[in-house]
């Protein structure tokens, strides 16, 4: 298993303790897998929506097909 270390600003602490708090989780480590977990399966993109850049290359790869 690989890790990871991030250097953190202050406000970047605080915002993952609030993110511990919001999602219940008790480690750093435990929120941080939540959070690949769900950018893994692209639950951010079916709330923020697909950017422009990532339409476009989809729409491009399905038009050769």
């Amino acid at each position: 298993m690989k890790e990871l270390r991030i250097k953190l600003s202050q406000k970047d602490e605080e915002n993952v303790k609030k993110l511990m708090e919001k999602y219940g989780y008790k480690s750093v480590e435990d929120l941080f897998r939540f959070l690949v977990t769900i950018f893994a399966q692209n639950y951010v993109e079916f709330l923020w929506g697909i950017n422009e850049t990532e339409k476009n290359a989809k729409d491009e790869f399905y038009k050769k097909y």
